[in-house]
């Protein structure tokens, strides 16, 4: 199950991010990469930008934690 933080949620919102990005983001990223604090970063190309998610597995869940939009990976 993909859980949403109460901080992404409100990213979602603020950057104008729609949710089903975030989804098709997690499901089948372009990119996979482990940040230094050791969550997971996820890219994948809508038009000219990507959404940059940043999540956490715990258990069998995933936790979104936050998300914003970059022009490269």
């Amino acid at each position: 199950m993909v859980v949403f933080t109460e901080h992404a949620l409100l990213k979602l919102n603020q950057r104008k991010i729609k949710k089903e990005f975030v989804l098709k983001t997690l499901e089948t990223p372009d990119h996979t990469a482990m940040s230094p604090s050791g969550r997971i970063v996820a890219f994948k190309k809508f038009s000219k930008l990507y959404p940059k998610v940043i999540y956490k597995r715990e258990r069998h869940n995933i936790i979104v934690v936050t998300q914003h939009w970059v022009e490269k990976m």
